[in-house]
């Protein structure tokens, strides 16, 4: 108003232009008020969100109050449960000063160690260098692509016009060939229909083809490859589906894939009970165990295995009652090779030869536990000259005999002096010293168990893939397809043809 009163003040000489200058004043302060207001509740509406924010944050930080309160409760009993180990003489790794127990130095699997534990694995190692340089060595036999004789196709590329004078090239004879073959993949979706006639003869009996009882169904090939890929590269259900999806617009459910599995695992028995029973008389057996989770349960998986066969098995039994039940007789012609795990040394078996790759880790440790004492690297000296004996072919009786006297020697000393772990070693490796060097008798005997703990390496591959085994007889369709296609991998053939031969029984 005093701006309106100013301006009628004024000496007018216009009055028109004196109220169009006020009305524009006035338009500019009601777009200024509506501005303002839309920033206001701009203003506002973000105002809201933050409360909302600000409420879930509270929400959140009374959860992770109450975790870390139950964390502080276990860390505390944890230290309780430590103390009490400690005071009971209990060989905690780590504890009192003592050297950390990892898989360098114990049987504990590097999924358990620490992360300082790992990274001195990582940077150290049991082989000893062998001064030879790194990469293939001489007269090591190269792999690379080779041509065929007869492609599936031929393109040819002729040059149009010559690149000097300009000239078209068509119609003249070509003076020479240049080669290049392209191996590549061609992913093709084929839907077959099998028809199924029925013929009525003369004498009027109606004669009708052995159709199957279903309107559609999945092929052999798509079926076998559901199964390679869950089985043998640990793929889960679902990403079975989307890659089926991807690749050919095939939708396939995760229901299918189960089905798929059960049906060709129940096929596959008769060639699982075969492998299980050629092992039963096979002359050299490993044996080794592993655990998985199946459901909400610990249960164990058995691998037995030679260089031609294997067979797993899970239950939920670590004991002999496991391996009675699939060999209930023994292997009563078979060298065992297992670690000291004792329901092994309960079968019935020809002989038995124990893993000398898992003394030498066990010497490990108690080489880290006294650094000046002798007797572990002395034990260490006679296990790895027996190894050598073997790998260089100089294996008489004489050293055979002096051998197992010097060991004899070691063994029957007395270590009352050191660690209680020293002692508590030996009297572990005195119940099975008859068993160190049968491998020095038959060539065939290896003296690791190294191939049983690849074998059932592929169950931990798994749960790391895919989680856990949600039901028994999802692990029993995994172990049963999945070493049908590793022996067929030992004896030279390929894995998905195993599977796709199973499939089409």
């Amino acid at each position: 108003m005093r701006i309106f009163a100013a301006e009628m003040a004024r000496p007018c000489t216009d009055i028109d232009d004196v109220l169009r200058e006020i009305n524009q004043r006035l338009r500019k302060l009601e777009k200024s008020d509506s501005e303002k207001n839309e920033e206001i509740g701009r203003l506002n509406r973000i105002n809201g969100q933050k409360d909302v924010e600000i409420h879930n944050l509270k929400q959140e930080l009374a959860s992770t109050k109450s975790e870390l309160s139950d964390a502080k409760d276990r860390i505390h009993e944890l230290e309780k449960e430590l103390d009490k180990n400690d005071d009971e003489g209990d060989d905690t790794p780590g504890a009192s000063g003592k050297p950390e127990k990892n898989s360098s130095n114990s049987s504990i699997p590097p999924s358990q160690e620490s992360i300082a534990a790992r990274e001195l694995r990582r940077t150290r190692s049991l082989r000893k260098p062998s001064g030879k340089p790194s990469g293939g060595q001489l007269g090591h036999e190269g792999h690379t692509l080779k041509t065929v004789a007869n492609p599936d196709r031929i393109i040819r590329h002729e040059p149009a016009y010559c690149k000097c004078c300009g000239r078209p090239l068509e119609g003249i004879p070509y003076r020479k060939i240049r080669k290049t073959q392209i191996i590549d993949i061609k992913l093709v979706v084929e839907t077959t229909e099998e028809q199924y006639c029925e013929k009525v003869c003369e004498c009027g009996c109606v004669n009708n083809c052995g159709a199957p009882n279903c309107r559609i169904k999945y092929g052999d090939n798509l079926r076998a490859l559901v199964t390679y890929l869950n089985v043998v590269q640990c793929v889960p259900f679902k990403r079975i589906a989307e890659f089926i999806s991807d690749l050919s617009g095939q939708k396939i459910s995760e229901g299918t894939v189960q089905n798929i599995l059960r049906e060709n695992s129940s096929k596959a028995d008769g060639a699982y009970e075969e492998i299980r029973k050629r092992l039963e008389n096979a002359p050299v057996v490993g044996a080794d165990e592993t655990g998985a989770a199946i459901g909400k349960q610990l249960h164990w998986n058995w691998i037995f295995q030679n260089d031609q066969l294997t067979y797993v098995f899970q239950m939920k039994s670590r004991g002999q009652q496991a391996i009675d039940s699939k060999f209930p007789k023994g292997i009563p012609n078979t060298t065992l090779v297992t670690d000291r795990h004792q329901s092994y040394f309960k079968m019935k078996v020809k002989d038995h030869q124990v893993c000398l790759a898992h003394l030498l880790r066990n010497a490990e440790y108690l080489n880290e536990l006294d650094t000046n004492q002798k007797w572990s690297h002395r034990f260490v000296h006679l296990i790895e000259h027996s190894m050598r004996l073997r790998r260089e072919g100089h294996i008489t009786s004489r050293k055979i005999k002096v051998l197992k006297t010097k060991m004899k020697n070691l063994l029957g000393e007395s270590l009352t002096h050191l660690d209680e772990n020293f002692e508590k070693f030996k009297r572990g490796i005195l119940k099975v010293k008859d068993y160190l060097f049968t491998f020095l008798y038959d060539p065939h005997v290896p003296y690791d168990n190294n191939a049983s703990e690849r074998g059932v390496r592929k169950i931990k591959i798994k749960q790391k893939v895919s989680g856990c085994f949600r039901t028994d007889s999802g692990a029993d369709d995994f172990a049963k397809i999945h070493y049908i296609a590793e022996t067929a991998m030992k004896n030279g053939n390929s894995k998905f043809n195993a599977i796709l031969a199973v499939v089409q029984q």
